[in-house]
């Protein structure tokens, strides 16, 4: 049963209550500088390192390609983007209602685990069932 099945199985009957009041995270102990460096170095290294393996890969000059392919290009990423952030707002809804149904106590710890680790891997999509349509 694909997880989105047992998702809604398990979670419909609780979407039509209301909304439980948001609890503030705490500082951290963090200031706006660390933060912004922490967020920029690790980009700018995960960009590195993306770009290097992908001109590895493709054994080409990135810098040489016309301004028609880069735009063709950026159009596909951002297409790909508005489905990311799609699902990745859907997973987040339902981590926020496992979370209510925890702080009920209308599900285990076990089977709230359980979820939460599906919610949050980092597995790829998985591929289509192979359909015989004889």
């Amino acid at each position: 049963m694909p997880l989105f099945v047992l998702l809604e199985f398990l979670t419909a009957p609780f979407k039509s209550q209301k909304q439980k009041p948001n609890v503030k995270l705490g500082n951290f102990n963090m200031n706006p500088e660390q933060d912004a460096f922490d967020i920029w170095s690790k980009a700018g290294t995960a960009g590195m390192n993306k770009y290097l393996a992908g001109s590895r890969e493709h054994k080409t000059q990135f810098w040489t390609a016309g301004a028609g392919w880069y735009a063709k290009n950026l159009r596909d990423e951002q297409l790909d983007l508005i489905s990311y952030l799609h699902h990745l707002s859907e997973r987040i809804k339902l981590m926020q209602l496992l979370a209510n149904m925890m702080e009920d106590e209308e599900v285990s710890l076990r089977d709230a685990a359980t979820l939460l680790k599906n919610l949050c891997s980092d597995c790829p999509p998985q591929s289509l069932p192979h359909q015989s349509h004889d």
